[in-house]
C-alpha cells in the first residue's frame, strides 16, 4: 500500500496578533485584540481617534510592549512573555504622518540610508523605486524642496527599499489636501500591489479604508468589532456602530413583531430577532426610491442639495422625527415643497440591535 502523501502545512500569516492588551496608566488602550494579516494583503485598521489602532501598530513595530498577548511575523515570535525583538530586527517598514525624512540628505540618500548593509545594491534599488513613483528627476533634491505628495512618496519608497516583510502606515495621507491625497493614495496602492508588499494601514477615514484595503478591521474601545472586506462591512455590518461609521444613515427605532420591524415606511423583514426586541432600521440613501405621489408612503421634500451628478433630497415623513435623506440623479425634477412617494429597497435596508452609544478609548 503506497505511503500517504505528506500533509502540506499552510504558510503562517504575515502578521498574527494574539490577545493583545496594553495599558497607559489607568487607561486600557487595547483589550484582547486578535488579528491576522495575510501575506500580500493590505489591511486597514479603521476607527475613531482614541480607539487603539495606532497603539496596536506601535506594538507590531516594537515601539511599545504589550501587557499581554503575542505578536508573530511570518510565524516568528517577536513579542510575548519574555520576548521583545527590537524594531530594527523585525523586518518591518514604517511610514508616519510627518514622513520623518532627513533634511540634510538628498532624496536618493534618504532611500539608501536604510540599505547601509547592502552598498552594492543601494543605488540600483533606490533608482528603480524612484522611477516607479515618478521621482527619478528629484533624486538629488532635498526634502524641503519637495511638495507634500512628493515627500510622502519618498517616505514610502524609503520604507520599501529594504524589502520589509510588513509595511506599517500610520495615517500617511492625512497631511495632504484632498486632490493630492487621492492621487498619492492610488499611486501608493499600485506600488504596494506591484511589489507584493503586505501592509497594515491605520486610518480614521472610512472612504480611505474602503478604497485601499483588501480587508478592514473596525476598532472601538480598544477592541476589534468586525473584520471583513470593505463591501461586506458596508453591506452587512454586525453592529449599529459599524453601520454608522461606514456611511451616513437615517435611523428609525422599531420593535420586532412576527419576524419583521414595523416602520412608518412599511414592514421590513428582520429574521433572527426575538419578538419585542428593540432594533434600529438604518436607511442609507440608496435604500430608498422616490417616485410620484401614490407610489408608496407619502413624504414632502424640505430641501434639495445639488451635488453635481446627483442631488440629495431631505424628506419629511409623517411619524418620523428626523428627515430622510435620499440621493437621486441630478436631473430628477423634485424640489422643496413637492410631495413624493417612497419605496423601500428591502435588500439594502439594515436592521440592527440597539446598542449603548457610550464611547471612550485611547489611541
Amino acid at each position: 500500500m503506497p505511503d500517504a502523501a505528506p500533509r502540506i502545512r499552510p504558510a503562517p500569516p504575515a502578521l498574527a496578533a494574539e490577545d493583545i492588551a496594553c495599558r497607559f496608566g489607568r487607561v486600557l488602550a487595547l483589550d484582547g485584540v486578535s488579528l491576522e494579516v495575510r501575506s500580500g494583503e493590505i489591511m486597514a485598521l479603521l476607527g475613531d481617534s482614541g480607539c487603539g489602532k495606532s497603539t496596536l501598530l506601535r506594538i507590531v513595530a516594537g515601539l511599545e510592549r504589550p501587557a499581554r498577548g503575542r505578536i508573530l511575523l511570518d510565524g516568528r515570535l517577536v513579542a510575548g512573555p519574555g520576548i521583545a525583538v527590537p524594531p530594527e530586527a523585525r523586518g518591518v517598514g514604517l511610514v508616519f504622518q510627518d514622513y520623518a525624512l532627513f533634511p540634510h540628505l538628498t532624496v536618493a540618500e534618504n532611500i539608501r540610508f536604510g540599505l547601509a548593509g547592502r552598498p552594492s545594491a543601494a543605488q540600483a534599488v533606490a533608482g528603480s523605486l524612484l522611477e516607479q513613483v515618478g521621482l527619478s528627476a528629484r533624486a538629488g533634491s532635498y526634502p524641503q524642496t519637495l511638495s507634500g505628495g512628493e515627500q510622502q512618496r519618498v517616505a514610502l519608497v524609503r520604507a520599501l527599499a529594504p524589502g520589509p516583510r510588513l509595511l506599517l502606515l500610520d495615517e500617511p495621507f492625512s497631511n495632504l489636501d484632498r486632490r493630492m491625497r487621492d492621487r498619492v493614495r492610488e499611486d501608493t496602492v499600485a506600488l504596494l500591489r506591484r511589489t507584493g508588499t503586505t501592509a497594515l494601514l491605520v486610518t480614521h477615514d472610512p472612504e480611505e479604508a474602503l478604497s485601499v484595503a483588501t480587508r478592514i478591521a473596525l476598532m472601538r474601545h480598544g477592541r476589534i468589532l468586525q473584520v471583513a472586506t470593505g463591501e461586506a462591512l458596508y453591506r452587512r455590518p454586525t453592529t449599529l456602530f459599524a453601520a454608522r461609521f461606514l456611511a451616513d444613515a437615517t435611523e428609525i427605532p422599531a420593535r420586532i413583531r412576527g419576524g419583521a420591524a414595523q416602520t412608518p415606511l412599511g414592514t421590513v423583514p428582520a429574521g433572527g430577532f426575538a419578538d419585542g426586541a428593540a432594533v434600529r432600521v438604518c436607511l442609507r440613501p440608496e435604500a430608498l426610491r422616490v417616485g410620484p405621489p401614490g407610489t408608496g408612503p407619502t413624504a414632502q421634500v424640505t430641501r434639495r442639495v445639488f451635488l453635481g451628478s446627483s442631488a440629495l433630497l431631505h424628506l419629511a415623513v409623517p411619524g418620523l422625527a428626523e428627515p430622510l435623506r435620499v440621493r437621486l440623479p441630478g436631473a430628477e425634477p423634485f424640489g422643496p415643497g413637492d410631495a413624493v412617494g417612497l419605496t423601500l429597497c428591502e435588500h439594502r435596508v439594515l436592521v440592527l440591535p440597539e446598542e449603548d452609544d457610550a464611547d471612550s478609548g485611547q489611541d
